[in-house]
């Protein structure tokens, strides 16, 4: 029985009562706590991936190529308003592409199969594999808490553990995605040797980048509504993640789990938004916010999204050149871009969410990390419905074929680790 502020009704009865407030009846005559259902985690889920597969055909691709696809994503034209009919029509550009026209070629940072179908997903969600891996192996062998150094081990031993097709090209492939983090993966583990091991913080430069978006969005699942709890155990396991990128994406995944417990209002939208961007900006444990003389950054570029979305005056491309002129320099894999590139269209489209989505993939770059994150968000929040049936069967049948992954296992995972009355020592603190 889990005895924690909702008293006496079982874990499982505490999780399943359903999104929004469990009346003090139900369990045991307590302060209302709010919940989920599973369905909610199972959002999160094909929300980050449909993303990951929408973005994946054309991230990096040059705008000419891309827009001689046939139904190509939008080129926004100066005056052009994004007003209800057009995010209408946003919506309506939501579909999945197979990589044969611009990406036939598997990719070390991208797609694994020749001419890969529509669905097919990145590394952007091989990211989150790895974490599930983890923690399948942690539950298996009842070893908890799982640490930094077990989430490097589970990275090491992803290869070998994948059930790919045995093809010496995907040892290759997979060998040349994961060299630089097999580097900082060995040094967590205690490994000096310079030959194979390197210090985390030289991982990509020491740039803060989305490897913790990437990787740490179905944390919030295990603490659906407890967003100080999710974004300790993602910040635990961060050793790929770099300076204050490590606060910004712990931040998201608090904002994910407070996603997951938010009542979606489809009259203001704009409501439940502001209390998913309020936990992540209040969600502080290490206190980020009191440092001297600088800017949290959930804070700065919160602020700047919504700063540039008001300066565009609805217009797409006004939006789109102001993201160019801030991160021209910019990679466009560090954490602030995706992290603006996926908020920023959703205050533009006025939070309706697939309108946002198809615009997150509009302005280009690395459109599969800014969508993976846009999805989960709009996933955790919605529910799995919200995104056309067609294009999740897609998706989770690719999971299945390309890497043996059944989504509805992962959901069941972190569901049972939800449900754990000690859910808060798994990782650790």
């Amino acid at each position: 029985m889990f005895t924690g502020p909702t008293g006496g009704c079982s874990r499982r009865t505490f999780l399943q009562l359903g999104a929004g407030l469990v009346g003090a009846a139900a369990c045991g005559g307590q302060t209302p706590v709010r919940t989920l259902d599973r369905r909610r985690i199972e959002g999160l889920l094909i929300g980050t991936y449909l993303g990951d597969a929408l973005g994946g055909p054309v991230e990096f691709q040059p705008p000419e190529q891309v827009h001689t696809l046939a139904n190509p994503p939008k080129a926004w034209r100066a005056g052009e308003q994004l007003d209800a009919a057009a995010r209408s029509a946003a919506a309506d550009r939501i579909r999945l592409r197979s990589y044969r026209d611009l990406r036939p070629v598997p990719e070390p940072y991208a797609h694994w199969s020749i001419n890969a179908a529509p669905g097919t997903i990145t590394d952007d969600s091989r990211h989150k594999l790895i974490l599930l891996a983890a923690l399948r192996q942690a539950e298996r062998k009842a070893k908890w808490p799982l640490t930094a150094s077990g989430l490097a081990q589970a990275y090491l031993d992803w290869p070998s553990n994948t059930p790919l097709p045995a093809n010496v090209d995907y040892a290759d492939i997979c060998r040349e995605w994961l060299t630089e983090i097999h580097y900082a993966a060995r040094w967590a583990l205690g490994e000096r040797r310079l030959e194979i091991a390197r210090p985390q913080e030289r991982l990509w430069n020491g740039l803060p980048t989305c490897c913790g978006q990437m990787t740490f969005p179905p944390l919030a699942a295990i603490f659906p509504g407890q967003p100080e709890a999710a974004y300790m155990s993602a910040y635990k396991l961060a050793f790929i993640d770099n300076g204050w990128g490590r606060d910004l994406n712990a931040a998201i995944v608090a904002g994910l789990a407070a996603a997951l417990v938010t009542s979606p209002d489809a009259n203001q939208p704009a409501a439940a938004w502001k209390q998913i961007f309020s936990a992540m900006r209040t969600t502080d444990p290490f206190g980020y916010r009191r440092v001297p003389w600088t800017e949290r950054s959930v804070d700065r570029w919160l602020n700047f999204a919504e700063s540039i979305v008001k300066q565009s005056q609805r217009e797409p491309a006004k939006l789109f050149a102001l993201l160019d002129a801030e991160f021209g320099a910019a990679t466009k894999w560090e954490a602030q871009v995706c992290f603006v590139a996926a908020i920023a269209p959703l205050i533009l489209c006025e939070y309706y969410p697939l309108a946002a989505l198809s615009l997150s993939i509009e302005w280009g770059h690395d459109t599969d990390s800014y969508a993976q994150l846009l999805g989960a968000f709009i996933g955790a929040l919605h529910g799995p419905d919200i995104f056309p049936h067609s294009l999740r069967t897609q998706v989770t049948e690719r999971l299945r074929l390309d890497y043996g992954e059944e989504l509805s296992e992962q959901v069941e995972l972190l569901m049972r680790l939800a449900e754990r009355a000690d859910s808060s020592a798994l990782f650790g603190w």
